[in-house]
Formats: structure tokens, sequence, C-alpha cells
């Protein structure tokens, strides 16, 4: 558990979650150390936002990657989420443009500015944002397995430091006790169809959540929580695993790459006890079609490795 965690380590956390996640080039060098007003440091909480990107349809695509990585000095979110397998890239390691003028959640010290982007790792939802069904399954699980990884890297008490723009701009949620000064003064918002989410007036009580406000990316990051783990946390060499693959033969090495493809929701039941699980093909099949690979034989291979383990061992 770290309040200031490196690039590395946030990559790792999000592939620990089976986060499908690409690295935009030079992500790891890029954005301000993650440090309050006063200087104490630490990542304490998460915006999530839409793009409000017409162009975002359809079950695959990043179209708003260009913009993303473009349209500022630095990336205007740490991470975009696209619309399908693939379609998501790490764009900054460090503080970067998203959630502008606002006021800090009253538990990191109710800052008035442009605070939040120091403290508040960002979302960014490759989607038009005028629906509440345009969003894709991918995405939804995607934003999830984020939100999850990151709470248990960080530590952070998940029922107040995921956020939605709305948040941020409104102080809705519990991040203020009120009204921020810029709804009050009339003063900058969030942009139209960033978030979808209720009005104030319906803040905190409502009888019916809107749709991707705060309390439902609460709600899905503790169920990535909550699931436990079959992996140990070894991974197994590939060269053990092409003997279980080529030989058809039970041995650690399959075993823990069934309960890696079980926690990562490739496999659909459970990983055969030790010494009995064989070369989980079909599962194999299955994750590298959702990567956007083609099928395959499913033999163990270098990228996949690193994909599913974060990390290659021959």
């Amino acid at each position: 558990m770290t309040s200031n965690p490196t690039p590395s380590q946030i990559l790792a956390a999000l592939r620990d979650f089976g986060v499908d996640v690409q690295t935009y080039k030079g992500w790891d060098t890029i954005g301000r150390p993650w440090r309050g007003p006063d200087g104490s440091p630490g990542l304490s909480g998460a915006v999530v936002h839409h793009t409000s990107t017409a162009s975002a349809t359809g079950k695959s695509g990043a179209p708003s990657l260009w913009w993303a990585v473009n349209a500022y000095e630095l990336p205007v979110c740490n991470a975009l989420v696209g619309r399908g397998p693939g379609d998501t890239y790490l764009l900054s390691g460090g503080s970067a443009y998203h959630c502008g003028d606002g006021v800090t959640p009253s538990w990191l010290g109710g800052q008035r500015g442009y605070y939040g982007q120091t403290r508040l790792w960002g979302i960014e939802i490759d989607d038009p944002g005028v629906k509440t069904d345009s969003l894709t399954d991918y995405q939804i699980e995607n934003v999830g397995k984020m939100l999850a990884a990151l709470s248990d890297l960080c530590g952070w008490d998940v029922d107040k430091a995921i956020g939605t723009h709305k948040c941020y701009t409104d102080g809705c949620h519990g991040w203020q006790s009120k009204a921020n000064p810029l709804v009050r003064e009339g003063g900058t918002r969030g942009r139209k169809n960033d978030t979808i989410d209720g009005p104030w007036a319906e803040w905190p009580g409502s009888s019916r959540p809107e749709p991707y406000n705060a309390p439902y990316w609460r709600d899905e990051a503790s169920k990535h929580l909550a699931q436990p783990m079959m992996w140990d946390g070894t991974i197994p060499t590939r060269r053990s695993a092409s003997r279980a693959y080529y030989e058809g033969l039970p041995n650690k090495a399959a075993w823990r790459l069934a309960c890696r493809l079980y926690d990562l929701g490739f496999k659909n039941t459970p990983a055969a006890e030790l010494g009995k699980q064989s070369y989980p093909k079909a599962a194999v099949k299955r994750a590298r079609e959702s990567f956007g690979w083609k099928a395959g034989t499913g033999v163990p291979s270098v990228n996949l490795w690193r994909r599913l383990f974060g990390a290659d061992k021959p």
C-alpha cells in the first residue's frame, strides 16, 4: 500500500486486477508528482469523466485518443478507456489536466482552484455522454477494475475517494457538505454531458441512483475488490506451461495459468486443484480474443505472459 505510487507500481496494480490497458509512449515520464498545495504527497482519489465525443459509438475504438494526448501541454487524463478490447491507454503516470477549476473534496482540504489534478487520478471514458446506456460492457468492467486496483494500491476508502467530474465541480455525493462556490457563484461547471449524473437537488438521498454517478462507480470498484483471487502471485515459466500444453499433463504452471485466467474472467469455472489442472487452452483462446488477437492455438507466448502476468518468465 502506498500513497505516492510510481508509474511502474500503478501499471503492475492495474494488471494484477486484470485491467485491459496499453501504455502510450512516454506515459511514465509525463505529469507532475502527486502532491497537494501544501507539498504533502499522495494520490488520494479518482475522478471519472466522459469525453462527450459524438463519434464515440460502436463496440470498439478510441476516437478521442489524439485529442486526449495533444489538446494541452499534458494529457487530458491519466487513462483513456476506449470502447472495446485493446482500446484503453495509460497516458500519464503523474498529474494530468482532467478536472480543471473546482474544489477538492473536504477531506483533502476543500482547496479552490486547480489542485484536484495533483491529487486525483483522471479517467476519461470515450463516450458521447448524452445517454445512460451508451457505455459498453467493456468500459464499465474496465473502469471498475481500474478503480479497484488503485483503491487497493493506495489504500483508498472507496465510498469517498471515487467521484465524478460533477463531484469535483458541484461537491455532490459526499465530496463537500454543501454546493461548491462554483455552483453558488454560477461559475465554471463540468462540460455539458461530461458526467451523466443527477442534479444537485437530488443529492444526497435520491431513491433512484442515476446511472454512472459516483455511487455507481464505487459499487463497481467494491465488486472487484470483493472478488477473491485464486492465483498465488507466482509467475509460472513458459517452459513448464509449454510442457503442460504439449504433453497434456497437469503441473504447477498450468494450475497458476488457470487460476490467473479465472481471476481475470477468462475461465468460466475455478481452476482444478493443484496436480489435476491441465493446460487451459479454451480459456487462453478466450483471453487472446478479448485482447483483440487471433485465438490461435493457445500456445504460451511472450506477449500472452506479459499481458496476463505483467512480465515474461521464459
